[in-house]
């Protein structure tokens, strides 16, 4: 949320920066008026999309004027509104993108964003997450803790994958390595935007992760330890599936 100084600063750097240059490249009319304008943005090399008017597609959740009442599929027009209360992308734009919406009801605008990419494959990763702690679980109550810690770890690190990838330029939807994962989530948390709990655990369970499935020197554990890695990696992957679907 932003205050009307905010708002109105952001509305005159997305005027200045996105959309008058591409009206400068349109031939418009002499009687244009500019009434909605939408920017998609996209996680990897293709520029971002700028739409003026009729072309922008949202949902929007309006509130409408005293006396207007409405039957399910029937048209709302700009004159019987009152406010806009939330503006969506629709179910034909790429789920990944991040966007800004923009529309004016009367002499008000009203700017609706959403600056996370790549929800849809996020989503994905926390699924996969879920997963591998489910298996981590199962080998917990069997006291297997070698393949235990193992399916801990990837649990984490989709879980850090997936809080890293709503963010842009990463690099990490066409390829990423454990190492680089775990170092853009180490300066993440050293930021103070995670727990320093989440940081310390995916770095232990990877350094766990080496001695048990690689066997590379003496593993040894005990029930508790697991236990608490365990209620830690579960807290990582809520943290990255609120930021995911909770509208911000």
């Amino acid at each position: 949320m932003l205050d009307e100084s905010g708002a109105r600063t952001l509305l005159t750097q997305l005027m200045t920066l996105y959309i008058y240059p591409e009206l400068m490249k349109r031939q418009l009319p002499q009687d244009f008026s500019l009434r909605a304008a939408q920017i998609l943005f996209y996680d990897d090399k293709r520029p971002c999309q700028v739409r003026i008017n009729e072309e922008v597609r949202a949902i929007a959740r309006v509130k409408l004027k005293s006396g207007v009442s409405k039957k399910k599929s029937e048209p709302i027009y700009e004159s019987e509104v009152e406010d806009l209360k939330e503006i969506n992308l629709t179910e034909y734009d790429d789920p990944n993108c991040a966007h800004v919406t923009l529309m004016r009801v009367g002499d008000t605008w009203t700017i609706e964003f959403d600056f996370r990419y790549n929800k849809r494959l996020v989503q994905k990763h926390i699924k996969a997450a879920k997963e591998f702690y489910e298996a981590a679980e199962f080998s917990y109550q069997k006291e297997n803790w070698a393949p235990s810690i193992d399916n801990l770890f990837s649990a984490a690190e989709l879980a850090a994958k997936s809080t890293l990838l709503l963010m842009p330029g990463t690099g990490f939807t066409k390829k990423s390595r454990h190492k680089s994962i775990q170092f853009r989530y180490n300066a993440f948390a050293n930021l103070r935007n995670v727990p320093a709990e989440f940081k310390e655990t995916l770095n232990n369970l990877s350094r766990l992760r080496n001695l048990a499935r690689y066997l590379r020197g003496d593993f040894s554990i005990n029930r508790r330890t697991i236990e608490d890695y365990m209620k830690i990696v579960r807290k990582m992957i809520d943290d990255a599936e609120k930021r995911a679907t909770i509208k911000v």
